[in-house]
């Protein structure tokens, strides 16, 4: 066996996130970060004593302005950080279910500037920039 490896916080980065379905249209709502110009899934960091599932809830809701309903969980995904490749960033992701059409405005940070576009499941495969969003969606059924 492999020897194991434990990630604690403080010398980790630990965020949640999730693939943010509505079960109606069969449709996935991803975010276009306009600084960076890459469509991806809705993230962000756990506050001090939050829970995973409350973290990709608030982040999926402030980040897209759709409130949603946490169904379960999909991944977590290990990784050097983007800022800092010298930490290690822990990323829990969830499956999430739209609770309503209305979109709220107003919803991101000041530092944050996301739109965000309802996709088929195939087209979002496509947009997203990074291989293991894609593998989070082709594992998820729409349909629920």
């Amino acid at each position: 066996m492999g020897q194991s490896k434990s990630y604690y916080r403080g010398e980790a980065i630990f965020s949640a996130g999730g693939v943010l379905v509505d079960k109606t249209s069969g449709k996935v709502l991803l975010i276009y970060k306009e600084n960076t110009g890459e469509w991806l899934l809705p993230k962000g960091k756990m506050e001090k004593g939050e829970l995973p599932e409350k973290t990709a809830k608030r982040e999926i809701y402030e980040e897209t302005g759709y409130k949603n309903k946490i169904k379960k969980f999909l991944s977590v995904q290990i990784r050097p950080d983007a800022l800092d490749n010298h930490k290690t960033k822990v990323v829990l992701w969830f499956l999430s279910e739209s609770t309503g059409d209305e979109k709220v405005e107003n919803t991101q940070k000041k530092n944050e500037h996301f739109r965000s576009k309802w996709f088929e499941k195939d087209e979002g495969i496509k947009m997203l920039k990074w291989e293991d969003d894609k593998k989070l969606l082709e594992m998820v059924s729409f349909k629920t």
